[in-house]
């Protein structure tokens, strides 16, 4: 008998000794009714949650090689299983995995840069999102508030809904996971007519190192990829703008699907993108919109800043100014066009240096020109330089000048959209420095950019920049390889995304696009897409035939300017950064007293 009982406790430790530990961490990508489990070796486990969408849990066993995660409806007891098998690695228990997403990770080239860095773009604790992931985003609003919202984005036909929802947030990224509360409102004006409306977040406690996060939906376009392939090239030629990742989304029970998860332009992005400093001194900026098809190209319009008032005051350090003191408010935007004309009526016809002198002691005439450069390229049709939107005026006050900086790519690198402003017949694609003027009866002012390009110096910097930028970045060899890339990230979410439009709860009739897969991998490339019954976005050119079209057209247009003999004009004046100098005189001090401390040893 105690043999027997000695036995039986030597097989127990035995089988404990060859038992191990699994663990096991799953993203739900369906409502909050849903659990997961894991199925391995027949058996299906369900698993704890931890942090919705996040289900994690460790299961002891002899030995798991394969498995699959299952999805559990709580009120039922169905199981569904991924459609995917999975292998067992050690590195599982470090990785947050996605329910039927392939783990992967895919790596995002970066496009090249062709001129010197002129800001900063980021902080040791303001880091640009990962391009590679994508996050998991949960809002837990207040159901009457949010309702309300998603309902009536608009409160009267043309007047915007900006009511403020309270929620609870959870992000899952590949390795973590965070939890706070926070703000939701709808963004956009063109976008909140679709169905999938876009979003902004602003949290109480940070993320990453900010608190304000934008969620673009883009519900209008098949590739899904557009918007990132734009930002990319504005970050690529040194303009700052808000750049980020994808992440999938779900407000209470309402699945959204996949959008771009970006910085919002806010005065911590400025103070790390522009200045390199979060603490820096952040000065005034204005929101330049197209009113009513009314812009005033950046004119003076005298000193009354009631005549401003269609200019929206964004971020600003209300320590500096009076926030009910309109004078106080619209100061620098009444004193930038003022400069602007003066140096206008003075200057314009001047062809020399000392114009642009005049001109770079308010303006950062070259991120101006290398924001006009990619307008061009892509054809940005709802952005500075045809319609003058979709851009900020901001005033620097540790440079005491002014820079534009962009936002919101959507309606880019896809053609003309029949805008009357353009030359038809694809006479616009081979127009690279007049294709904003071909049609001019409307009422869009493009004074300043006319103003600009008619003095040689600065048409010259504009060509070169141009010709510069095509032939390193905005190429098909180059872009193409960018967009696999980014496909490769997406294309598992892709259909779900498209197909998740009609499940979307909500009492509004928003704009549709009902895309195919098929439509994203032709759209991709070169295929077009028409519009019909399903589809109200029709696309003249896929990206990269687009790209391609536009890029072989300026850079015939520029095919005589020499870009290897032309230096950045701002780099000779250290315009990049006064820290790279600062940094080169410590650098030449610091080898000084080295050598004098080498010759005290030698002689000691």
């Amino acid at each position: 008998m105690k043999e027997i009982y000695f036995s039986s406790v030597i097989t127990i430790l035995i089988a404990l000794c060859e038992a191990a530990q699994y663990t096991f961490n799953v993203v739900s990508i369906n409502k909050p009714f849903y659990s997961m489990g894991v199925k391995y070796n027949g058996i299906v486990t369900e698993l704890p949650l931890k942090l919705f969408p996040l289900y994690s849990g460790s299961i002891t066993a002899d030995n798991i090689n394969e498995y699959k995660y299952v999805l559990i409806d709580k009120s039922t007891g169905e199981k569904i299983e991924e459609t995917i098998t999975r292998v067992y690695k050690s590195e599982n228990k470090a990785i947050n995995e996605v329910y039927n997403r392939t783990t992967k990770e895919v790596k995002i080239p970066e496009l090249p840069e062709p001129f010197r860095e002129m800001f900063k773009m980021g902080t040791k604790n303001f880091k640009p999102f990962p391009n590679n992931d994508i996050y998991n985003v949960y809002a837990n609003c207040d159901p009457t508030s949010y309702d309300n919202l998603k309902a009536t984005p608009f409160v009267a036909q043309s007047e915007v809904n900006e009511s403020i929802v309270n929620c609870e947030f959870n992000i899952i990224t590949r390795k973590s996971a965070y939890q706070g509360k926070g703000t939701l409102h709808v963004i956009g004006f063109g976008s909140r007519k679709y169905k999938k409306l876009s979003w902004a977040i602003k949290l109480d406690e940070k993320f990453h190192g900010r608190k304000a996060i934008k969620l673009r939906a883009l519900a209008s376009d098949p590739t899904l990829i557009r918007e990132k392939v734009a930002t990319e090239l504005y970050n690529a030629v040194g303009v700052p703008v808000q750049e980020g990742t994808y992440a999938r989304l779900i407000i209470n029970n309402d699945i959204y699907g996949l959008y771009t998860f970006n910085d919002n332009l806010s005065s911590k992005w400025i103070a790390a993108y522009v200045h390199g400093n979060e603490k820096a001194n952040v000065g005034m900026t204005y929101k330049i919109y197209n009113s009513g098809n009314n812009s005033h190209g950046l004119k003076y319009l005298g000193d009354d800043p009631n005549s401003y008032t269609f200019y929206k005051i964004d971020e600003f350090d209300e320590t500096k100014y009076n926030s009910k003191d309109k004078n106080s408010l619209y100061s620098h935007i009444i004193n930038f066009t003022k400069l602007f004309n003066d140096w206008e009526v003075n200057y314009s016809n001047d062809t020399s240096e000392i114009a642009i002198k005049k001109l770079e002691e308010f303006l950062n005439l070259e991120s101006t020109l290398r924001l006009l450069v990619i307008d061009a390229l892509i054809v940005a049709l709802d952005n500075f330089w045809l319609t003058g939107a979709n851009a900020a005026l901001y005033f620097n006050p540790e440079k005491n000048n002014y820079q534009l900086l962009p936002y919101d790519f959507d309606l880019t690198l896809q053609g003309s959209r029949g805008v009357k402003r353009l030359a038809p017949n694809e006479e616009f694609i081979n127009d690279c420095e007049t294709w904003t003027n071909y049609d001019e009866s409307d009422n869009i002012d493009h004074f300043f950019t006319k103003s600009l390009l008619k003095h040689p110096l600065i048409k010259k910097r504009y060509e070169t920049i141009l010709a510069k930028t095509t032939r390193i970045t905005f190429n098909p060899d180059v872009i193409s390889q960018y967009v696999k890339a980014l496909a490769e990230l997406i294309k598992e979410d892709v259909q779900w995304n498209f197909d998740l439009i009609d499940h979307l709860s909500t009492s509004t009739e928003g704009k549709v696009n009902h895309f195919s897969y098929s439509d994203f991998e032709g759209n991709l490339y070169s295929t077009e897409i028409d519009t019909s019954d399903t589809i109200v976005d029709g696309y003249e050119y896929g990206v990269i035939d687009f790209v391609t079209k536009r890029s072989s057209a300026c850079a015939e247009f520029t095919k005589n300017i020499d870009v290897s003999k032309i230096e950045n004009e701002n780099d000779k004046k250290g315009f990049s950064d006064e820290d790279d100098s600062c940094k080169h005189s410590i650098s030449i001090k610091f080898s000084f007293v080295l050598f004098l401390f080498s010759i005290y040893i030698l002689y000691h």
